[in-house]
């Protein structure tokens, strides 16, 4: 079954779906002819002919008339209005005790889904934490994790072998041993500075065998974090958690992830205990023109 199609009595051989296709499929042998459709076998479904051809003259076998819907420029935010966004986004942890409701995180899911994904594989799939008693098992492993590391950075064998190997980032990681005890000892004296005490955790993860697994787990995340903001959800990126699964199974076990996949992001969720008022200005761009 042939998978797109181009009517030529629509088509105004304007080219566009030649220019846009990232695969290259359409050609177009000459200017004004309609356009040759080629190996659709490294089609990827993006849907870019289907999405750019204003006369509605193609058609491909995964977007169906209903799939296909017209983008309307005037309910689209201005530049302005992402950089104030972009401006005003503060990582939030200072939760309400309530619960998010579900219709809330679907819309952060919703937003997240439509993230950009390498060969458009769009890989990433989630998992919504909200049992209290998974999260403070979470936060327990995280800091078993925590120990271990801080344990084998002090180790001076450990160190000696490790400066070969990773050189300036070792350093770094030293560099960081204060911060990790810093969070043992909030974390044993009962104050959860890892999830601080977020109702939801969001797990972003997906097939380790995936094009660009990791990269398209933090873009979703990232289209999750503005939709959070637009909702009013506090949110931030749980970096100990998922550091800690770069390394460690436990966490990704008790939330019968298969070993086949992995968890590449985390988005922890509420109500916020509070607003911001200013956004806070920062270091100027380091910007080299070629």
């Amino acid at each position: 079954m042939q998978k797109i199609n181009i009517d030529a009595d629509k088509c105004k051989k304007d080219g566009a779906c030649v220019q846009v296709c990232p695969q290259r499929i359409f050609v177009q042998k000459e200017t004004n002819t309609l356009p040759d459709v080629l190996n659709e076998d490294l089609c990827i479904a993006c849907g870019h002919c289907v999405a750019i051809c204003p006369h509605g003259a193609v058609s491909h076998v995964n977007f169906p008339q209903e799939k296909v819907i017209a983008v309307h420029k005037e309910t689209l935010p201005s530049y302005e209005q992402v950089l104030g966004m972009a401006r005003s986004r503060r990582s939030r942890r200072a939760f309400k005790n309530k619960p998010v409701e579900k219709d809330l995180i679907e819309k952060v899911i919703e937003a997240a889904r439509f993230a950009p994904s390498a060969e458009n594989v769009q890989s990433t799939q989630y998992i919504v934490v909200q049992d209290k008693a998974v999260m403070g098992k979470i936060v327990d492993l995280t800091t078993d994790y925590l120990v271990k590391i801080s344990k084998q950075l002090k180790n001076p064998f450990i160190r000696r072998f490790l400066r070969m190997a990773a050189g300036r980032e070792l350093e770094a990681a030293i560099e960081s041993i204060t911060i990790f005890e810093r969070v043992i000892s909030e974390v044993r004296s009962g104050n959860d500075v890892i999830l601080c005490g977020a109702p939801v955790l969001l797990i972003f993860y997906g097939d380790r065998a995936a094009t660009f697994a990791s990269v398209n787990a933090n873009l979703a995340l990232q289209n999750a974090s503005f939709a959070a903001e637009s909702l009013n959800l506090a949110n931030f990126y749980t970096g100990f958690v998922v550091a800690t699964c770069d390394r460690d199974q436990r966490i990704q076990s008790i939330l019968e992830i298969s070993k086949t996949h992995k968890i590449y992001a985390g988005l922890a969720l509420g109500h916020p205990m509070y607003n911001y008022k200013n956004w806070m200005e920062r270091r100027p761009a380091q910007i080299t023109w070629i």
